[in-house]
């Protein structure tokens, strides 16, 4: 199931919005956050589902790995499943989860840090949380700078990280993760769709 849908049926009560749902005792509540993940799931069945044939006809041709550019790829990537185009509010509530979990992973530990790398992670770091909390207090529609600053510290990030296994890249990956799905809501609802 497509973890975004997921996000999206739980969007008024992750984000204590007036009137929230809770889905325990609103009958009506729970047959729309059952809409949503069905419509999420009938998605991602049918994106598999073709992602299987085309494999099989690759296959077939002799071609052993799957081609990067299809979203299935790399499904640690965040996306939306289906051709309509994101809920912003479940791109919201996405960001809303992981940046409550964003703030609790511990930072890189200072023995591993030489010179002036700390101040440097301690600076995108607070970049990062600063876009997070942009993009939450405009309800997913961050304007000016935000815009652009998560891809900018998502590259940050990447060229602190060190190829193979090493102790500063457990932290520096869960940045990363984080830095991308921020990046993916704000490029995603700059475009308009009908949801």
């Amino acid at each position: 199931m497509c973890r975004l849908g997921v996000r999206a049926a739980r969007l008024p009560r992750d984000l204590g919005l007036p009137g929230r749902e809770d889905l325990r005792q609103d009958t009506a509540a729970l047959l729309r956050a059952l809409d949503v993940l069905e419509a999420s799931r009938a998605a991602r069945i049918e994106e598999i589902e073709v992602f299987a044939a085309r494999r099989r006809l690759e296959k077939a041709a002799g071609v052993r790995t799957p081609r990067g550019g299809h979203p299935l790829a790399s499904p640690w990537r965040p996306r939306w499943p289906g051709p309509a185009g994101p809920s912003r509010l479940g791109l919201v509530a996405a960001v809303a989860n992981r940046r409550a979990a964003f703030l609790q992973v511990p930072h890189p530990d200072p023995s591993l840090l030489t010179g002036d790398l700390r101040g440097r992670l301690m600076e995108l770091h607070g970049r990062l949380d600063t876009c997070a909390a942009d993009c939450l207090t405009a309800l997913g529609r961050p304007d000016g700078p935000s815009r652009d600053e998560p891809a900018a510290v998502a590259a940050g990030i990447r060229r602190h990280l060190t190829p193979g296994y090493g102790p500063l890249n457990v932290p520096l990956l869960q940045w990363l993760r984080f830095a991308e799905l921020l990046d993916y809501a704000v490029r995603a609802t700059a475009v308009p769709h009908a949801r």
